[in-house]
C-alpha cells in the first residue's frame, strides 16, 4: 500500500500536494513491484473526511489500523504485547514500523514472535488487507 513518499501532514497539504503524493508514490511502487496499489494509509493516521472522498474517487481506499502498538518510540515488548492482547478485536489491524533507528524497535523485534503464536492459539489468522477487505 501507499503511504506517501515524505510522510507529510496530509492536513498541511493543499489538494493538489496531496493527489501529487500520492499518485506519484503509487507509480513509484508499481515501477519497482509491477502491482498497482489502492490501498492507502495516512501518515499519523490523519486525514479529513474531504481527502478520504478526493482519495476515494482516484480509487484509493484509506486503510487505518484498530490497535497502535506505538514500537516507533521504543516501547518495550511486554507493552507491545499489553496493547495487542487489549485491543482485540476481530477484523482487526495492528500498527508497526519498520525503520532503521538503533535500539527503537527491539521491543517489536521481542514482541512480534510472541504476539503471533498467542494471536494463532486464540485462533486468530493473518491475512491481507485486501483478504480482510473482503470479508
Amino acid at each position: 500500500g501507499n503511504h506517501t513518499w515524505d510522510h507529510p501532514q496530509l492536513s498541511k497539504l493543499t489538494d493538489a500536494q496531496m493527489i501529487e503524493s500520492v499518485q506519484s508514490t503509487s507509480a513509484e511502487i508499481e515501477k519497482v513491484t509491477g502491482t498497482k496499489t489502492n490501498l492507502f494509509r495516512p501518515p499519523y493516521g490523519e486525514i479529513s473526511d474531504n481527502q478520504i472522498n478526493i482519495l476515494n474517487k482516484l480509487g484509493y481506499r484509506s486503510i487505518g489500523w484498530t490497535i497502535d502498538t506505538l514500537d516507533w518510540n521504543g516501547t518495550s515488548g511486554n507493552e507491545i504485547l499489553s496493547r495487542v492482547n487489549k485491543g482485540l478485536v476481530p477484523g482487526g489491524i495492528v500498527l508497526q514500523h519498520n525503520f532503521r533507528v538503533p535500539g527503537k524497535l527491539d521491543g517489536t523485534i521481542e514482541a512480534l514472535p510472541k504476539m503471533i503464536d498467542n494471536l494463532r492459539s486464540q485462533g486468530y489468522e493473518f491475512v491481507t488487507i485486501p483478504a480482510l477487505l473482503e470479508k
